[in-house]
């Protein structure tokens, strides 16, 4: 559905919450897509990089709200996991994980998070793997695996609503 349908369905009076919520998600889908295509376009070009960089800047921005919520939302999902081996290792790995995020070192919080998930035979989350993509600044990957990190190791509840 575009939005011009659903701007006709809201004139004629014919509209429901799924058709709102459906058109929420899918678009949240298509400019996640548009970032990927982006990023691929950024990396071979030759012409205009600068303004590729820039615009990609801003998509990632836009598109790093949701990814927060996603990750919080992932960790929540591992504390609650019956893997106990992935439990396990993120309760002992998990403060070590907090610290070297703190500091910045993405290439040792990459390591220890791919250590973790190798050993327990998961797989590596794409979303995790986002986090750690050179075109955010430090501070917003420490706010992405602050999230991750506090979904898994935090104590509070989500509630329903939080979980869908």
């Amino acid at each position: 559905m575009t939005l011009e349908e659903l701007n006709q369905k809201v004139l004629s009076g014919e509209f429901s919450y799924q058709e709102f919520e459906t058109f929420y998600r899918n678009s949240i889908d298509e400019f996640s897509e548009f970032q990927k295509i982006l990023e691929e376009a950024t990396n071979v070009t030759r012409n205009d990089k600068d303004k590729f960089q820039t615009l990609l800047r801003l998509v990632s921005g836009k598109n790093s709200s949701d990814l927060i919520e996603k990750l919080k939302k992932l960790g929540y999902r591992y504390r609650k996991s019956n893997n106990s081996s992935l439990k396990e290792a993120f309760t002992n790995m998990g403060y070590r994980l907090l610290e070297q995020t703190r500091a910045t070192k993405r290439d040792d919080v990459f390591y220890g998070l791919l250590r973790i998930f190798v050993a327990a035979k998961e797989k590596f989350p794409l979303d995790l793997v986002e986090a750690f993509k050179p075109y955010y600044s430090d501070e917003l990957f420490k706010v992405f695996l602050f999230s991750f990190l506090s979904g898994v190791l935090g104590q509070e509840e989500l509630t329903s609503n939080e979980e869908n």
